[in-house]
């Protein structure tokens, strides 16, 4: 399997899912602190096709762009914001896309709607760790307050080792590669994974 192939994949989970809901699940709280499933939703849409709403969600002081765009984007309703998601656009690398949908397609199932899916591949594992690894690389301070990290993949028994300076604590965290992503950012206590200190 492909990035490319993994990213449609999830994608078509995504729409496949938003489609069985019932108007009223749309306003069900996701993983994603604040966010309903309708917030989401619109959230994969306002990040790929408005590029000013995109970039406010990586520089803080730009947020309200993209809120104020992820709100305009819900205000045309739930077929809209499907019918943008079955539309691929074609300048999106799927590399950017494997933690977004994964990540957030996990927030859906995991939050108030409580649903769940078969457990990743050993296909779909090797994507996910690679997408971890890269995301490491750039954004480790997003578990700096853990002290020195290592990152353990069950899987296939590598690791990642994040350093610190001046800092004497040290915090094992074991798991699948997609429990590792989740854990990465943000959803610590939904994550399936074993912390070691």
């Amino acid at each position: 399997m492909t990035k490319k192939e993994f990213v449609k994949s999830e994608r078509e989970f995504t729409i496949d899912l938003l489609k069985k809901l019932k108007p009223e699940q749309w306003s069900a709280n996701t993983l994603c602190r604040g966010w309903t499933v309708e917030d989401l939703a619109a959230h994969l849409v306002t990040r790929e096709r408005n590029v000013i709403g995109g970039v406010g969600l990586v520089v803080p002081s730009l947020q309200q762009l993209h809120d104020k765009r992820l709100a305009k984007v819900a205000t045309h309703g739930h077929e809209y914001i499907i019918e943008k998601l079955q539309n691929y656009p074609w300048y999106m690398p799927a590399s950017v896309n494997v933690a977004e949908f994964w990540i957030h397609n996990e927030d859906l199932i995991r939050g108030e709607l409580h649903m769940s899916r078969s457990a990743p591949t050993k296909q779909v594992n090797v994507i996910l760790w690679g997408s971890l690894k890269g995301l490491v690389a750039v954004r480790k301070s997003l578990l700096k307050d853990l002290g020195n990290v290592t990152l353990e993949n069950i899987d296939t028994n590598e690791s990642i080792e994040l350093k610190f300076e001046d800092n004497r604590k040290t915090t094992t965290v074991t798991g699948s590669a997609g429990e590792l992503l989740l854990f990465f950012y943000g959803r610590r206590d939904a994550a399936k994974v074993k912390l070691s200190r």
